[in-house]
């Protein structure tokens, strides 16, 4: 990389930069894309169709098809080493084990809540212990799970320790309100079959669809609204990720290689760094690599195109579900301003 004497802008995306890279005038971001899908043999198309997508930079979200061909355009190249897969890998196996540690953390963290409180109504339920959300824990418990959850990120994907502090916790506040709504809808499917009636919030609690506020409830302010948009965003929700869950019965291992792949279609302002961008990808190469065993091993399958194609829509599905969770988090914190003690949730959402 050689640096250069003024500032200039990224042929590509037009960012205004500083060094030049592959000895041209591109940004760090554009450069790292495109060795990334030269190392990994990616193909993508134009979103569009027509191959005319702008490349900027200010747009929200860059087609990647035109912004490869714009790199290849420029006349941008690369002759480095390819990847070879040498053994079998077990990311997914290190997924479940950390992710059944870290049920079993929240379980007894949670119920020791419940009991402290006193006043959950009990779920009746063959093999497990549930009960219903209540607001005056419902804060508490969600706090477990975002302490809790950091363990898992760092166990699970032990190589984004490499990164600094700041960039790791920007991808862990991008990611966790996916993986919790991936885990959640697994959790539902497994307990209720389903989320017509019931769906879960955590590990021990879930929430009733039909739900209606008590006589005590009815006296708190704003109830009314708090019911309404409550009842519409659960509709909005579900009407995006529920139907492509449901049609396609997910195994318990494509549900982990779906709590990997949740984090690489990641939405935060600033760029990540190079480094960063290797890691998301190697995590997102082995998290394929192992289902594709999985499909063939486990399931027996040759053909297994429209089960991977049905996983990457379920993706797509949660990205567009976080955007809404987020927008209801807000809502609700403002509604009961649950956050003037909830320094670690306000820091998330807020």
């Amino acid at each position: 990389m050689d640096e250069a004497g003024s500032s200039k802008q990224c042929i590509v995306c037009t960012l205004t930069i500083n060094s030049t890279r592959f000895g041209m005038d591109v940004c760090r971001a554009c450069s790292s894309f495109f060795k990334r899908t030269k190392v990994t043999g990616k193909q993508y198309t134009c979103r569009q169709g027509q191959g005319k997508c702008s490349t900027a930079k200010d747009e929200k979200f860059v087609c990647r098809g035109c912004r490869f061909d714009k790199c290849v355009s420029v006349g941008m190249e690369y002759d480095g080493p390819m990847r070879v897969r040498k053994k079998p890998l077990l990311f997914l196996k290190r997924i479940k084990t950390e992710w059944s540690a870290l049920n079993e953390r929240r379980r007894e963290k949670e119920l020791k809540i419940i009991e402290q409180h006193g006043g959950h109504k009990r779920f009746s339920h063959p093999t497990e212990i549930l009960y219903d959300v209540q607001q005056d824990t419902c804060m508490e418990i969600y706090r477990v799970f975002l302490v809790e959850s950091y363990d898992f990120f760092n166990n699970a994907f032990p190589d984004l320790s490499k990164l600094a502090t700041k960039e790791r916790e920007l991808i862990f506040k991008d990611y966790i309100g996916k993986f919790g709504m991936v885990e959640n809808y697994q959790r539902a499917m497994r307990l209720w079959g389903g989320v017509s009636k019931y769906q879960m919030y955590s590990v021990t609690t879930c929430f009733y669809l039909n739900w209606k506020p008590s006589e005590e409830e009815r006296a708190m302010e704003n109830i009314e609204e708090i019911e309404s948009y409550t009842t519409t965003y659960i509709q909005d929700l579900n009407s995006i990720y529920v139907p492509i869950f449901t049609r396609c019965d997910f195994t318990e291992r494509e549900y982990c290689a779906l709590m990997a792949l949740a984090m690489y279609e990641i939405d935060i302002q600033s760029d990540l760094s190079e480094d960063a961008e290797l890691i998301l990808e190697k995590y997102r190469r082995e998290a394929l690599e192992d289902l594709q065993l999985h499909y063939r091993n486990d399931l027996g399958l040759r053909d297994y195109a429209t089960r991977l194609g049905n996983l990457m829509t379920a993706n797509h599905a949660i990205q567009e579900s976080k955007s809404l969770f987020k927008v209801f988090f807000r809502f609700y914190s403002t509604m009961f301003d649950v956050f003037i003690t909830e320094n670690v949730i306000r820091d998330f959402y807020l």
